[in-house]
């Protein structure tokens, strides 16, 4: 059976986890937003600047190295969503790793670290959805990535669902198993 630090330990890392997969996916697709808005601009002005010079044709030069670096930028939305997802099944397969009985004030230690991350999922995915919402370009390209953006504005609900999930498996472990973690 785990002392009470390792029970500790492992509820942080499994709550910080969650928390930390929802901080980071949101950021990172707002920053995918606007990398790829710049690129919308600027990878089609390289394609027009044409020969500058005898022997260098920046068209050519921009024809094999961006365009293909464009297509990646363009479907990073749906590798960030399934990146969510699989962090989500990755992060819940720490439950099953910790399962135990654990003593009552680490369900109640458990109770609120699953509040504050509901809280902080409610904070992220109002702030996420101003820039989903907005009118502006940014706005259109988080609206074309459907399923990432999906998975941040419903964040809250998946949270609190897996947060309530994780509970069960952790709490429900028996004594005579002989959990060593």
């Amino acid at each position: 059976m785990l002392n009470k630090r390792g029970q500790f330990w492992s509820i942080i890392i499994l709550i910080g986890g969650l928390i930390f997969l929802a901080l980071l996916i949101a950021g990172m697709t707002i920053g995918w937003g606007v990398v790829k808005s710049a690129t919308d601009v600027i990878i089609p002005e390289f394609n027009s600047i044409g020969e500058i010079m005898p022997g260098s044709n920046i068209s050519e030069y921009t024809e094999m190295t961006l365009t293909p670096m464009s297509s990646v930028i363009d479907n990073l939305g749906l590798m960030m969503g399934l990146i969510y997802i699989v962090g989500l099944v990755g992060l819940m397969s720490f439950a099953f790793v910790f399962r135990n009985n654990y003593n009552g004030w680490v369900v109640a230690f458990f109770v609120a670290c699953i509040f504050l991350m509901v809280m902080t999922c409610i904070f992220v995915s109002n702030y996420y959805e101003e820039f989903y919402l907005g009118q502006d370009e940014l706005g259109t390209i988080l609206r074309s990535a459907s399923l990432v953006s999906f998975l941040i504005i419903q964040s809250p609900q998946i949270m609190s669902i897996i947060g309530f999930v994780a509970g069960m498996i952790l709490f429900t472990g028996s004594p005579e198993e002989g959990n060593y973690v």
